[in-house]
């Protein structure tokens, strides 16, 4: 079995989100990948809307794809959403040697040095960082001089429980939660940005607006 989560306000979850959630799983051989929407983020602004309206948009937009989920844990704590706390129940929920992966995006590996407790995740996990256009990684010294000795292929990440680091190239996607924001608000067409369950939601409970 080899897990795996990816982080994010999901501010609303979009289509980038879903079809880079699904390429993972394909590509690295995942048996589960769960998208983990945050709290309350350290490192950024508040959310737009609810926690319990994101969680269902979410859910939404993954149901009925395979090995593809939502873990609300995050969303069930008080206080701000620190990943290290997240590995860490996550690694005693799946045991010592059960394969588990923390996917980040390159923007994130970017203030990596700034997360709380940041060289706890590879105790906790693997790390792997999607790459894609328009976001270089350009992580600080200190996280590069830690990361580079662990670095393995991606395709061979969930071989190890923990402890690995790879960087992957993602097909890409020109979505955006913030520009799916400012699109709902200007009454702006989407196109198919938006899994159709989860427009739907939106303009029901009138988000975004």
């Amino acid at each position: 079995m080899a897990h795996a989560i990816i982080g994010g306000t999901f501010d609303p979850i979009h289509r980038g989100h879903v079809e880079c959630a699904v390429e993972l799983r394909q590509r690295l051989g995942f048996s589960r990948l769960d998208l983990v929407p945050c709290h309350l983020p350290a490192h950024r602004d508040s959310p737009d809307s609810s926690a319990s309206h994101r969680l269902v948009m979410a859910r939404l937009a993954t149901a009925g794809i395979a090995g593809v989920g939502v873990d609300d844990r995050e969303l069930r704590r008080e206080g701000p959403s620190y990943t290290a706390d997240t590995l860490a129940e996550l690694r005693e929920a799946l045991g010592r040697n059960t394969s588990l992966t923390f996917v980040m995006g390159g923007d994130a590996f970017n203030t990596l040095q700034h997360w709380a407790r940041w060289k706890s995740l590879f105790e906790f996990a693997n790390v792997v960082v999607m790459e894609r256009d328009g976001v270089t990684c350009q992580p600080a010294a200190e996280v590069m001089a830690y990361t580079e000795p662990r670095r393995v292929d991606a395709e061979t990440i969930t071989a190890q429980s923990s402890g690995g680091f790879a960087r992957i190239a993602l097909r890409p996607w020109p979505q955006s939660a913030t520009e799916v924001r400012r699109r709902l608000q200007a009454g702006e067409p989407l196109g198919d940005w938006l899994p159709e369950a989860v427009l739907d939601y939106i303009r029901e409970h009138r988000l975004y607006l």
